[in-house]
């Protein structure tokens, strides 16, 4: 049965393409394309004339598209960042999935991590909910209905399915 799932999934994969940081004949930057948006410029980012913003399209696109600072909050970008930042290391020293990429100096890694930081999303608890209408947090409850009735209904019939096992007591 592994032999035959294996065989699918070799004749699902995509056909090799040419590119410069391939793995075993396939492209591991094509392969991904899809987890960043394809058509961010640095026009559409925050401040696309910033210091942060070039720093960004010059380096991030070694690999993937243009990341927006709004994919993560501050402090997931910090994670983000660290393991990219990581990863272009040793791309750059052994080649590695990625080829030969090009690094940042230790000042631009903190300049595209303030820049990040600065524009990333807020988190849930930064928001301040007083403010958000009273309708949206009531609409927010049928989302539950369904799990809801779901429950019910099975601990309904776990009720019924009880009662129906239950032997009378019998005395003599």
């Amino acid at each position: 049965m592994r032999q035959l799932l294996s065989l699918i999934l070799i004749l699902l994969l995509p056909l090799p393409v040419a590119a410069s940081h391939g793995l075993a004949g396939f492209d591991i930057c094509e392969v991904n394309r899809d987890t960043l948006p394809p058509g961010l410029t640095i026009e559409m980012l925050p401040k696309p004339k910033s210091s942060g913003a070039a720093l960004l399209q010059q380096y991030c696109t070694q690999c993937h598209n243009l990341p927006g600072p709004d994919r993560h909050t501050a402090a997931e970008w910090r994670d983000v960042t660290s393991n990219m930042f990581l990863l272009m290391d040793v791309s750059h020293r052994f080649g590695g999935l990625m080829g030969k990429v090009e690094i940042l100096s230790k000042e631009e890694q903190g300049t595209v991590l303030a820049y990040l930081e600065r524009h990333a999303v807020n988190t849930v608890d930064q928001i301040d909910l007083t403010t958000a209408p009273s309708q949206s947090r009531k609409s927010s409850i049928w989302v539950l209905l369904p799990f809801l009735l779901l429950v019910s209904l099975g601990l309904f019939r776990w009720w019924r399915h009880l009662l129906s096992n239950r032997k009378p007591c019998v005395t003599d």
